[in-house]
Formats: structure tokens, C-alpha cells, sequence
């Protein structure tokens, strides 16, 4: 069985996946220190929206967009990592192994922003 519905040829989009470090504070309390890149990631992916909407609640007008990034396969990323696309972060809500081949992974990423 072969997957012939991507090829390297579409990831032509920068992605940087990265991960939230930790730090202790002078209390000696873990707390959630900067976002990492994380080393081994897969550097390049095919985007594509999945959808799109805004929704007033509050007086607030919140915004939300979901898309799907297609990486090649690694162990390194977990759902609670984020991934910056064209400088907007997005986090990760679902990794999907391709017909569990360990050659692709399909990203549902999404991104909202409240105003």
C-alpha cells in the first residue's frame, strides 16, 4: 500500500514547531517559561484552511481559524506543542499518522484572536 496524496514537492510552507519550556521561580515554584523551537522538527509543510469564523459575544468579536499542516512523519510533536505559521502562532489540537505508515502527519492546528 503506497500513499501517493502527498509528496515533498507540497510542502512548500515554513512552519516552526515548538514547545513550552518550564522554569523554577525564586520560590522554587515550576512555572511556564518561553516557547522553544523544538530540535528535529520538521521544517517545511503543505497548508490548508479547513475553516474560518467570527463570532460576537460579550461586545467582543473573537475570531477563530482552523487549518491543517501536513509534515513529514517524527515522534517529536505532541498535542500541547504550538506550530508558527507566517508568524502566527497556532496550537496543535490533533496529529493524525497517515494510515499509520510513519511517513506523513496530518496537524489540525487552530488560531483565535478576541478583539
Amino acid at each position: 500500500m503506497t500513499c501517493c496524496k502527498y509528496s515533498a514537492g507540497k510542502m512548500r510552507e515554513p512552519v516552526t514547531f515548538q514547545r513550552m519550556g518550564s522554569a523554577t521561580n525564586v520560590d522554587g515554584n515550576v512555572v511556564a517559561g518561553a516557547w522553544a523551537t523544538i530540535a528535529g522538527a520538521p521544517t517545511k509543510g503543505m497548508v490548508r484552511p479547513l475553516s474560518g469564523y467570527e463570532a460576537s459575544q460579550a461586545q467582543r468579536l473573537s475570531a477563530d481559524v482552523k487549518l491543517l499542516v501536513v509534515v513529514r512523519y517524527t515522534a517529536a510533536l505532541r498535542e500541547a506543542d504550538s506550530v508558527l505559521i507566517r508568524g502566527l502562532r497556532h496550537n496543535i489540537r490533533y496529529i493524525k499518522n497517515v494510515d499509520f505508515g510513519n511517513k506523513w502527519l496530518e496537524i489540525d492546528v487552530e488560531c483565535g484572536v478576541a478583539v
